[in-house]
């Protein structure tokens, strides 16, 4: 029985699948980059970008040919060809539901270590509907083409055979079916013919040698071979030598020199500190006898840790005084901290916290409303979370200019007129993955450049927060040993109790290696979706799930009440760090919780995903009502810092029609997060600075020393420790910028010189120069990007790390919400572009920023000690 007798018409309809979406696929590739190509060179070397899809084609083709009668061997190659045309038509169909979910592209490199977590399938499941259609379509039109495509194609590999070989008289087609060549005599038509195909071929063939490699070797990439990326995954590994360290490439008055050369044990050190204290607990040469050869480099006796003596980028404020407010409250004796509360809003967009009037967010919303709707709408937004504008401070005005009435919330702030805390505006994120950016919130570290949590596979390069607070218990031991130093039994009881440090949230811990992340970093306590769904647990779960991970956050509402109970009396100093999420894809709220039209009809897009991110923004703002609500019934309220920051952004077609959500998008709408450092005693101050998260630990750790919080065996430890990190204190003003060595710009210098990190005026005596504080903010999912700025400047440049994307370039207060990027597939063009666009001192300014960025990249490789496996 012959193979295909009873589904003839499959052969053609899978290389029809595959012409189709090989060919769809290549140009939604293509239009997704073609803003950023030049014209003329685009059409000249567009014919190139689709030579590897004709060579897949004809492979194909080659393939499913099925001569009568059919042998074995032609099974086998019919079979594989069927193969890698259902993986071509699947591929295809997975880009275009991705790009419909994203407006992105998918990168098959990550993919591997998404299949691998079941977490992660349920992302990639939560648009099987996209994908289902997009597949649907792609196999109709295989289906109405079929037979003329695989017909058609049949010919022309026997034209092509044909002129090679020299055969002019073949026997059969490449259709199987006997018929007479068409070339039966070398006549003049004949001649011309060849004459052209061989004009083409040799045109393509120059085409491909000449055109630039960047962007056009990306943009060429073809379905299946482009699917190859997905089985290349690195990981970490901790064995072998760290890379060696890259020279700072501008100037800086930072001296340079090994730690090794000055390392000495702190007095302070317990004999048996908690993990994250190896680099204080063990000399570079101690180090080099342990089973831990990444310290050193191979040639050098250069330790591979952080070293803040010699970071060119560090910048300290620790010299600079508090804030006078501040610090009348502290020494007035005012401010007690005795538990400290982490609050991190996923997706927590800044401009949501608090919703206000005056924001890009805030106008793009509005468009969305005729006109003669807006005055409602703006006063259905404004109301939107009123306990962040208590939080923050930041109040909203209604339509009508007034200050918005905030009695209906679920929490009304106690804290005297004027008090409240600490308010960052202008805070960018450090990472738009979650985890990557709570590395620098809880450890005060940089993340590692590199896809997902590799990071799990090492050593944190600076101690935890966790460890800290682990760290200050090793001292409160009822019976201390000899070699543990006594405890100060002037301090108040309370300052005597031990740390608990407890991570909640109400999804999954499993995707990307979470759990093992919150064990580095000294976590001994934790409810997450487990625990929930426990049998044993004391508290399950009565809700039902709101997403692919797991519970809305009120489900935990039982278990926080009893840590702050426990807090309450006097038995534990608290460390809570939560992590909300119904603010993650899909933003689902519960069903009980009414939700409310916060988006008009009016242009193209769809409004729907935004207003359900709106709502469960809401839905946060009220949780973090009951949080406050149990501090005040608990007692505890005016014991305890509350920090509050967001991981990253969430970008919407509201912001950014070309590309929405935070996966491989470097759009500012994914960066800008709040910062919040609450406490009903202390002075309500704003901060505009551009700070990241990382500072987040270093103000943890000053508000302890300054407000007496500490007995002094911990003060001693935490005032040791402060200046190993990179964070500035954000109860002291921020340095944006060094010049010629003072620690703070004076009052005269111009703005031109401010804006160029590389000026040199020539004053007398030398040359000026500057010193930044640079930010970094890596691009989700880790490796593609990174997002560069400099403290005390406009400008904003995303830097690609590997092929496929392009730099972009943005004056934030020209266009604060990044409508207008300068985009290129090369630094030399963008600079050019810059040049025009916005005068010599962003040009400038983008060069030291590429340059620093490339360094940044090396010295974060190297001090996480990180190699690929």
């Amino acid at each position: 029985m012959k193979l295909f007798a009873y589904l003839p018409p499959l052969p053609p309809f899978l290389f029809a699948a595959l012409v189709v979406g090989g060919l769809a696929s290549k140009a939604l590739h293509i239009a997704l980059h073609i803003h950023s190509l030049p014209f003329l060179y685009f059409v000249l070397y567009s014919p190139t970008l689709i030579i590897p899809d004709l060579l897949v084609i004809a492979f194909v083709r080659v393939l499913l040919h099925t001569p009568s009668p059919e042998t074995k061997l032609q099974w086998v190659t019919t079979a594989l060809g069927g193969l890698l045309s259902l993986i071509v038509w699947g591929a295809s169909s997975i880009q275009f539901g991705f790009f419909m979910q994203t407006g992105a592209e998918v990168a098959w490199a990550a993919s591997n270590s998404f299949l691998s977590d079941p977490a992660a399938m349920k992302i990639l499941l939560s648009g099987i509907s996209t994908v289902s259609a997009a597949a649907t379509v792609l196999g109709l039109i295989a289906w109405l083409v079929h037979a003329k495509i695989y017909h058609w194609t049949g010919l022309g590999l026997q034209a092509i055979r044909d002129l090679l070989s020299g055969s002019y008289r073949a026997r059969y087609t490449l259709l199987g079916v006997p018929s007479k060549s068409w070339m039966t005599t070398m006549d003049l038509r004949t001649v011309r013919r060849i004459a052209i195909t061989v004009s083409i071929c040799s045109s393509l063939l120059f085409l491909e040698l000449t055109r630039p490699s960047v962007p056009y070797d990306h943009l060429s990439g073809a379905l299946p071979l482009t699917l190859l990326d997905a089985f290349t995954k690195k990981s970490s590994t901790t064995e072998g030598c760290r890379q060696s360290p890259m020279k700072f490439p501008l100037w800086t008055d930072v001296k340079t020199g090994f730690m090794a050369n000055s390392w000495s044990r702190p007095s302070w050190l317990p004999q048996n500190p908690p993990p994250g204290f190896s680099r204080y607990e063990h000399s570079p040469d101690e180090r080099a006898e342990k089973d831990n050869p990444s310290w050193y480099l191979c040639n050098d006796n250069e330790p591979g840790f952080y070293n803040p003596k010699t970071d060119p980028l560090k910048i300290s404020n620790l010299g600079g005084d508090i804030y006078g407010p501040l610090k009348a409250a502290f020494d007035a004796h005012s401010v007690e901290i005795d538990h400290v509360i982490l609050l991190t809003l996923e997706s927590g967009r800044k401009e949501l916290f608090p919703m206000q009037q005056g924001t890009p967010m805030f106008d793009a919303l509005l468009e969305s409303h005729a006109k003669e709707d807006r005055e409602e709408a703006i006063d259905r937004l404004v109301t939107m979370t009123p306990v962040s504008q208590m939080l923050t401070g930041e109040y909203a005005t209604d339509s009508k200019g007034e200050k918005v009435n905030l009695t209906s919330a679920n929490w009304q702030d106690p804290a005297e007129e004027g008090m409240g805390g600490l308010n960052v505006r202008g805070a960018l994120t450090g990472s738009s993955l979650t985890f990557k950016s709570i590395l620098g919130s809880h450890c005060g570290v940089h993340p590692l450049p590199v896809d997902l949590l590799e990071e799990t596979g090492l050593e944190i390069y600076q101690p935890c927060l966790p460890q800290l607070f682990e760290l200050f218990n090793t001292v409160k031991n009822p019976n201390p040993t000899p070699e543990i130093l006594e405890r100060d039994d002037s301090a108040s009881e309370a300052l005597k109790n031990p740390w608990k440090s407890v991570f909640m949230q109400s999804i999954t811990d499993d995707y990307d290696r979470q759990d093992v992340l919150n064990e580095n970093m000294g976590f001994k306590h934790k409810v997450v979706k487990s625990t929930l769904t426990s049998r044993k647990s004391k508290y399950r779960a009565k809700g039902q799930e709101i997403n692919y991970f797991g519970f809305a956050e009120t489900e935990l509402k039982p278990y926080v009440r009893d840590l702050f109970e426990e807090a309450a009396n006097n038995k534990t100093r608290m460390f809570l760090s939560h992590v909300t999420s119904t603010t993650h894809h899909p933003w689902n709220t519960p069903d009980d919780f009414a939700i409310e039209h916060y988006m008009g009809s009016q242009g193209s897009i769809n409004h729907n995903l935004m207003n359900n991110y709106l709502n469960s923004a809401r839905f946060v703002d009220n949780w973090l009502g009951d949080i406050m609500t149990m501090l005040d019934e608990t007692g505890i309220a005016n014991s305890t810092l509350v920090v509050i920051v967001g991981d990253h952004g969430q970008a919407f077609g509201e912001d950014n029609k070309d590309m929405t959500g935070t996966y491989e998008n470097g759009h500012i709408s994914n960066y800008r997060v709040p910062i919040v450092f609450r406490h009903p005693h202390m002075p309500r101050i704003n901060i505009d600075a551009n700070a990241t998260s990382i500072s987040i630990i270093t103000t943890i750790l000053d508000l302890l020393v300054q407000s007496h919080s500490l007995d002094a065996r911990d003060s001693e430890m935490a005032s040791s420790l402060l200046p190993d990190y990179q964070g500035q204190s954000l109860i002291r003003p921020f340095i944006p910028y060094i010049k010629d060595g003072h620690d703070t710009p004076t009052e005269n210098d111009s703005d031109v010189e401010a804006r160029s990190p590389r000026k040199k005026s020539h004053h007398k005596g030398g040359h000026h120069h500057t010193r930044y504080n640079w930010n970094f903010g890596i691009v989700n999912a880790g490796g593609s990007m990174v997002s560069i700025t400099a403290a005390g400047l406009p400008y904003r440049l995303v830097l690609p790390l590997k092929e496929g994307f392009e730099y972009a370039f943005s004056d934030l207060n020209k266009d604060p919400g990044e409508l207008h990027l300068v985009k290129s597939w090369t630094m030399a063009d963008l600079v050019d572009d810059v040049l025009s666009k916005h005068g010599q001192s962003a040009a400038e300014w983008l060069e030291d920023a590429e340059q620093v960025g490339k360094w940044w990249v090396n010295e974060q490789r190297r001090i996480w000690g990180y190699r690929e496996a």
